[in-house]
């Protein structure tokens, strides 16, 4: 079972280093795929984690200006 794996991954690996080999086009669209993927990694992690933050921030801004419009005795109103 196991030795079918590899065979397998070995003759992909082998048909893909092949396509490299004879047309160039192929190596640089799985090098642009591959760096797209990083950038889609890079992306969703900056959204995960940059999101919470921004939205923390914005209701802190949000508050102090609250807190300021109450010292000057303006009204939340518009």
């Amino acid at each position: 079972m196991v030795s079918i794996y590899y065979g397998a991954l070995l003759s992909i690996f082998a048909i893909v280093m092949l396509l490299i080999v004879v047309d160039p086009n192929v190596g640089m669209y799985l090098d642009l795929k591959f760096r797209q993927s990083i950038i889609e990694l890079k992306r969703y992690y900056y959204i995960i984690t940059l999101g919470t933050v921004i939205k923390y921030q914005n209701w802190k801004l949000k508050q102090e200006f609250k807190k300021i419009r109450k010292e000057y005795g303006e009204s939340d109103e518009k």
